[in-house]
């Protein structure tokens, strides 16, 4: 891609060029497109008729295939879970749009199950999975926002401290950013107003989610509404938020926006993208554009260890899909961390502490024990540094 048509996109006047398949919504593009079996519970669905289908007519047709296997159950997970092996057996378009089916199919089974907030921690589902599994508990978590008081955001809020892993905390807030949302009709400031009152160190975690929503609303997508003439250039909006919440504006706008087949392939692209901002605003950008990059963490890595500037580096390793190892063994996440030994050396110990960070929400802590050990002494401290931090807000993370 040129220069010139890199910097088209800085205005985003295609937005109706839009492809959610490609694009990852929910913040990570998988890798794999094998077709393996489908687990016991879906063998008898008509799925041919959704891959017979293109973009949100396939979305809308898997969606009601999979609220078939869980109608009737009390207990939706285990249905949930063989959703969720089918999208890793099968890759291609289903798991890279099974989070966004699952929104669907959480919301609706929250309605027809009666979900409420007072029973939501048994219907989420306990494993790490960013897809599927994601996709349903932020389904979930909208389909109670009637039931919840917008005058005490915070308490109903505090059911997430129930969850037994990070990763399923911070998933838990990042619904609610989805709830807030959709309880006022997808306007940021209100749903913003009650994401703050949740607390400094969930607030920007649930303002992703608000971010999110109202990106999918932007492109009219998973029944998200506006009531207004959307602002659909990233720069005025994320310009316009508070210091404390531009990273995560900008980290899912360019997933739901960015026109057809364009995927970050080097450093001018992200250069390019973020052309003359600077501060937060240039780091949430970099950071949001290094997402579209490669599905490849490594190959992801490598991007940004090429950027000349050393902050712009450390901006894009937030970036980096550590949650598309989850099917790897052990080693592949330290593997990945090593990789941070090509950045200089101040980019170097962000990309340590940011991963290290990463890698031990993806693995409920475990990296900390297992895997910063195995790293060279500095790099070694660094890495438990960040991974002991793991209960601050992510900010960026999917």
């Amino acid at each position: 891609m040129g220069a010139v048509s890199r910097r088209s996109l800085l205005g985003f006047v295609a937005v109706a060029t839009f492809l959610l398949a490609a694009a990852g919504v929910a913040g990570v593009l998988f890798i794999g497109d094998g077709r393996g079996d489908p687990p016991p519970q879906l063998r008898t669905l008509d799925l041919a008729s959704c891959r017979d289908l293109q973009g949100e007519e396939a979305r809308s047709c898997f969606a009601q295939r999979f609220l078939t296997v869980l109608d009737g159950r009390d207990d939706p997970r285990p249905g949930v879970q063989a959703i969720s092996d089918l999208a890793w057996g099968e890759g291609g378009f289903l798991l890279t749009n099974c989070h966004v089916i699952m929104h669907t199919v959480g919301r609706r089974y929250a309605r027809d199950a009666g979900v409420a907030l007072a029973n939501l921690m048994e219907h989420l589902p306990l494993g790490n999975d960013p897809g599927c599994s994601a996709g349903f508990a932020h389904g979930l978590v909208t389909g109670v926002a009637p039931d919840l008081d917008p005058s005490h955001p915070a308490e109903s809020a505090s059911v997430c401290a129930e969850a037994g892993t990070r990763w399923q905390r911070y998933s838990c807030v990042h619904g609610f950013g989805h709830a807030f949302m959709r309880l006022y009709g997808d306007q940021l400031e209100p749903a913003l107003e009650l994401c703050v009152e949740l607390g400094a160190d969930t607030a920007p975690d649930c303002a992703q989610g608000a971010y999110h929503d109202y990106w999918l609303a932007v492109i009219g997508a998973d029944g998200a509404t506006l009531r207004d003439r959307p602002v659909t250039d990233p720069r005025r909006l994320c310009g316009a938020q508070p210091e404390a919440f531009v990273r995560p504006c900008w980290y899912r706008a360019f997933l739901e926006t960015r026109p057809d087949g364009f995927q970050i392939e080097a450093p001018r692209d992200l250069e390019d993208l973020c052309d003359g901002l600077e501060g937060v605003q240039r780091e949430g950008c970099i950071t949001g554009a290094a997402v579209i990059g490669p599905p490849d963490p490594s190959a992801q890595l490598e991007i940004c260890a090429a950027l000349p500037v050393a902050a712009d580096a450390a901006s894009c390793v937030r970036g980096t899909k550590v949650q598309n190892l989850l099917k790897e063994p052990p080693e592949s996440y330290v593997s990945l961390i090593e990789g941070c030994d090509r950045f200089s050396a101040i980019a170097r110990r962000a990309c340590y502490r940011w991963l290290g960070k990463a890698i031990a929400v993806v693995t409920d802590g475990r990296f900390e024990r297992t895997g910063c050990p195995r790293l060279s002494s500095d790099a070694a401290r660094l890495c438990v540094e960040g991974a002991r931090t793991i209960d601050e807000a992510l900010v960026t993370f999917s």
